[in-house]
């Protein structure tokens, strides 16, 4: 059975008036806090942050890793640790006829498309991780 609440974002299950914790009253004097931190620096509204029972917070961060593909609870024959965990974004992506149509050993004039696609994705990854050079080559 899929768990939708899972499916909805935090803000979406936010509900006026709930919290998780309650703190005791606080036993050191209030001080503002403009006069600890310069104006500058401080927010200029207070942020709109979800209000969730404890419960709920716990049932949507345990729900979270049922949105990934998982070892635990999908049917992964044999193959590399880092191919089990892929998103599922990225095994939709893959699954694409597009993509899976291709054969290792098909003329490259035919797929510049995809190979233009792998290199600028080589290019974007090497800038964020400030290397030279990367590879798409798997490690598995």
């Amino acid at each position: 059975m899929k768990n939708t609440q899972a499916l909805e974002s935090i803000f979406a299950q936010s509900r006026p008036g709930q919290r998780t914790a309650r703190f005791p009253q606080c036993d050191v004097a209030d001080t503002p806090v403009d006069s600890l931190i310069p104006c500058e620096h401080l927010a200029g509204k207070t942020l709109p942050l979800p209000e969730l029972a404890e419960i709920d917070l716990v049932r949507h961060f345990s729900n979270l890793p049922q949105l990934n593909m998982s070892v635990d609870t999908h049917f992964y024959p044999l193959g590399s640790c880092t191919m089990k965990y892929n998103p599922k974004r990225n095994e939709a992506m893959a699954a694409s006829p597009k993509l899976q149509g291709l054969h290792p050993y098909q003329p490259e004039n035919t797929i510049q498309g995809q190979l233009r696609i792998f290199f600028e994705l080589q290019q974007m990854l090497g800038e964020i991780a400030g290397l030279p050079a990367v590879s798409l080559q798997p490690a598995a």
